[in-house]
């Protein structure tokens, strides 16, 4: 029994591909929803606590996306937002 080794090759680069694209969405969805999780306590009236929440799991969904793709810049501002949402929540 012989195995073409050349579709066996375009099996795995097909599925790295998709694996690939699929993270590419999973991470995009993940830094839209941050974002309007963000942008919604300025523009709704919303109790202290509900506005934290809506903040930290924004701006780390927010985190994790620039994490991954590798914007440090606003890595650290949105790690800066969940300290000070922290800070300003619990004081």
């Amino acid at each position: 029994m012989e195995v073409n080794s050349n579709q066996n090759q375009s099996d795995v680069s097909t599925d790295t591909l998709s694996k690939t694209k699929c993270k590419w969405y999973i991470s995009e969805g993940i830094g839209w929803i941050g974002s309007v999780l963000v942008l919604i306590p300025y523009v709704t009236p919303l109790d202290k606590t509900v506005d934290f929440v809506l903040n930290t799991l924004g701006a780390s969904g927010l985190f994790i996306v620039c994490l991954t793709s590798k914007q440090y810049q606003s890595v650290i501002i949105n790690a800066a937002w969940v300290i000070g949402g922290f800070y300003k929540y619990f004081s």
